[in-house]
């Protein structure tokens, strides 16, 4: 009984108690409250980011939905991941995409297309879908007389020039001027051109223009005998209307540097150009098979 009661009697009561006998319990029940809160915060932001990352679909789903998808939502189709990313650059892709747009050509050079590289293959089904693909046709309308204003081929340089008579009973005559402009930086790898096997797509890659240069086309009635400007600078073009104010006069002045910027300073470098029955500007995707 005297030991009970010495327990009992040894710890006061809770009226005798400090306030700072009670602070133990509150922050232990806060620091379990606190404890709570940071593991549901952490619980969600996993959930979060789970839920960012989304859901991983098979590549032969990919697959299927690139059988469906336009030509001209090739490249937003490219950038939903890296498996939409990898299909896009295979060859089994692009020769799906030449079977389905363009059916006659597909059954006679299927079997050789499937033998070359990639970039041979995705270069001769882009330019044939500007032949057959009928979105593709309206972006470069052939009936244009101006199909695009020369002015932005300021400051490139002439990389080669050539002309050619039209096979026609009307006299009229072909100018073709490569631009390229010298502040695009190429890599060694851009710089590799790779040769196709088939002599068919050797023909088709060699008349390929540089992906990086422009190709100006000017039908004319007459005949202008044209300067070696190849090298040189195009430091200023006009567009005028004829002096008949039916057709266009096209006025171009080459220089040797980019600092000279007066005309009298090279009168002796002009291309003039009249009339301009047709004016057309080529990309290496839209341009055609045989330019001559």
């Amino acid at each position: 009984m005297t030991y009970l009661s010495k327990t009992i009697t040894d710890e006061p009561d809770w009226y005798d108690k400090d306030l700072s006998d009670f602070d133990d319990l509150q922050s232990s029940d806060e620091d379990a409250v606190v404890e709570k809160q940071l593991i549901h915060s952490k619980q969600k932001t996993s959930i979060i980011e789970n839920n960012y990352h989304g859901k991983d679909y098979p590549f032969d789903l990919w697959y299927l939905i690139a059988m469906y998808i336009a030509p001209e939502d090739i490249g937003r189709f490219a950038l939903i991941c890296h498996k939409t990313n990898q299909i896009i650059n295979s060859v089994s892709f692009w020769i799906s995409l030449f079977r389905k747009y363009n059916k006659i050509e597909a059954k006679r050079l299927t079997r050789l297309l499937v033998r070359e590289h990639l970039s041979i293959v995705r270069t001769y089904v882009i330019k044939s879908l500007y032949q057959t693909y009928p979105l593709f046709q309206e972006r470069f309308d052939k009936t244009n007389v101006i199909q695009k204003e020369p002015h932005f081929l300021l400051s490139s340089r002439c990389v080669r020039i050539w002309y050619s008579k039209r096979p026609t009973q009307r006299d009229l005559y072909n100018y073709y001027f490569e631009f390229r402009f010298d502040n695009i930086q190429q890599s060694k790898q851009q710089d590799i051109q790779i040769q196709a096997i088939s002599s068919i797509f050797q023909a088709n890659n060699q008349s390929i223009i540089d992906k990086d240069s422009y190709v100006l086309h000017l039908i004319s009635s007459n005949f202008v005998l044209i300067g070696p400007y190849m090298g040189m600078i195009l430091s200023q073009i006009t567009l005028n209307v004829s002096s008949d104010y039916r057709y266009h006069k096209l006025k171009m002045w080459f220089d040797s540097s980019r600092s000279c910027s007066q005309k009298s300073k090279y009168n002796n470098s002009v291309v003039i150009i009249d009339p301009i029955l047709c004016l057309r500007i080529y990309k290496w995707y839209n341009s055609p098979a045989n330019l001559d």
